[in-house]
Formats: structure tokens, sequence, C-alpha cells
């Protein structure tokens, strides 16, 4: 059996969170190497990452993007199942606001056929009630077939887009799992590395 093998020494790190931010994540077990490795189990979702560069020192390297960019962090421990799923109730907002200035436009001249009628808007909007109490977050795909098949044809081809991923009426709701971790553990996580280092550099 031909294979190479590295062993390298984890940092555990057992976190509690206890100021006011504990009810959204009460702890955390954060595992490091010093190769780069950056593992987590939490409260508030399960995380691993491994970067293969990340300058002199991992840990400094660590203290920098959970305390001054957690996007970037974000970007490498978010889940993209859990990413970009669509809110319902802010996207069928945004539909209904369309359906109101569809209503007002047509006030302003005479109804012509692509303009939306009272009955139609009302059935419209009715039918988007509906989505909005039956869905909370959904996949983009799952959102499709409710436009296609749930929305009536007639009265959403005036006011939208058949192409309506390409619309400025979707909400996307991020991994909230993962930004989570990011405003709540990650500050704490780089004041406690901040405070290694300096302990480390004072010896």
């Amino acid at each position: 059996m031909n294979y190479s093998l590295t062993k390298s020494t984890m940092e555990r790190y057992d976190i509690r969170i206890t100021n006011e931010n504990g009810w959204r994540c009460a702890w955390a077990i954060i595992s490091i190497s010093n190769d780069g490795v950056f593992n987590v189990q939490s409260d508030c979702g399960n995380f691993s990452y491994s970067w293969g560069s990340f300058g002199n020192c991992f840990k400094s390297f660590l203290v920098d993007i959970c305390s001054k960019d957690s996007s970037y962090l974000y970007g490498k421990i978010h889940s993209r199942e859990r990413d970009g799923k669509i809110d319902v109730e802010k996207t069928i907002n945004n539909m209904k606001k369309r359906v109101i200035e569809s209503r007002k436009e047509a006030g302003l001249r005479f109804l012509g056929k692509n303009d939306l009628t009272e009955s139609e808007a009302r059935d419209l909007w009715d039918a988007l009630d509906c989505v909005q109490n039956s869905h909370d977050e959904i996949t983009a795909d799952a959102f499709s077939s409710i436009f296609y098949y749930e929305l009536p044809s007639k009265e959403r081809g005036k006011v939208f887009s058949d192409e309506w991923w390409y619309d400025d009426i979707l909400v996307t709701t991020p991994d909230r799992e993962a930004k989570t971790f990011c405003e709540v553990v990650a500050p704490v996580f780089a004041e406690i590395l901040k405070e290694e280092l300096k302990v480390k550099e004072a010896v």
C-alpha cells in the first residue's frame, strides 16, 4: 500500500458565550492546528476548513479573519445547501408592491389589454397571500414551481417577467448557522487568540 502520512497536533478551545449573544450560540469547541486546519462543533452548527496558505502564523491569520473580515470567514465555512434560499415573506412583499405599482400606473391612463384590472390584481394578491402563508424559506427550484404553477398565469404575466430570477424582487437568505458563528463566536475566539499571542510575545 503506497501512501504518505503527516501528523500534527490540534489545539482545542472550549468556549462558553456569556454575553448578550449567548442565546444565539451558547457554546463552541474549536480545534486548530499550525498547518491551517480549522474545525468547529458548536451550538449554532458544525464547520471546517483548511487553509494551505495563511502567512507565518495561523493564529494571527485567524485573529484577522475572525475580528476584521467576517465575510471572508463566512465564505469559507458556509454551506451552499443552506445559503441562497429564498426568503418567501420578504420576496412576496416585494411582489405585492409590484402589484400595487402596476395598478397605480394603470389608473393614470385608459386600461389596455396588458394592464392589470382591479379583479385581476385581487386574484393575484390572494395567490401571493396563499404562498406567503404556506412557506418560510425555500429553494430557488421550489419557488420556481410556485411562480409558474400557483400564481395565475395571465395576471402574473402582466406584472412579472417569466425570467423572475433576474428580477430585483428576490430576497435570499444566508446560511444562518455560519452567519451566527461569524457574528457571535468568531469575535470572541479572536480575542482569546489575541491574548494568547500577547502572552507568547511577552515571554
